[in-house]
């Protein structure tokens, strides 16, 4: 889980949101090489759909898109308290409230309400699901539905 307050009190945090080099924990070498594995280096776009829980995979994520001159985008969905963070690690994704009742269902209200020449430029991209398990299965059956192959569809449980 990923822990807002960790963040805010640890000043080489700070110093290193005010520069232009990626920003990981202590504990996230472990998160980088994951993430690493797990990037497809043959995608040019990325496209990252989870929840609080996955904003350290996609912050390393983004670093490695940035490195190969890649595109990413995404959607999380958070508590309103979470908003900062996306700021603070300059993580390009939108979030959406989660709903507690219908983990996913944001998320997809969000991605059809997309325009439609947007969608054409993500179609083809690498999809990585993370949070929870409805939240990515029930994302994963939206994808499957617009058309999207199993194989651009990547799962991460953390």
């Amino acid at each position: 889980m990923f822990h807002i307050s960790k963040l805010i009190s640890n000043s080489p945090f700070e110093e290193a949101v005010n520069s232009d080099m990626p920003v990981f924990r202590e504990q996230e070498p472990e998160m980088i090489a994951q993430a690493k594995e797990l990037y497809n280096k043959q995608a040019t776009h990325h496209f990252f759909v989870g929840d609080e829980s996955t904003v350290e995979l996609f912050n390393a994520l983004k670093t490695i898109a940035l490195e190969n001159d890649h595109e990413y985008f995404g959607i999380l969905e958070l508590h309103p308290e979470y908003e900062a963070v996306l700021n603070m690690l300059k993580l390009l994704v939108d979030s959406v409230p989660e709903l507690p009742e219908q983990p996913g269902q944001n998320a997809i209200y969000w991605m059809e309400d997309m325009h439609p020449h947007c969608w054409m430029a993500w179609e083809k991209a690498t999809f990585y699901l993370s949070g929870g398990a409805t939240l990515i299965g029930t994302f994963q059956k939206y994808l499957l539905g617009k058309g999207v192959a199993r194989q651009q569809v990547r799962i991460v449980k953390l």
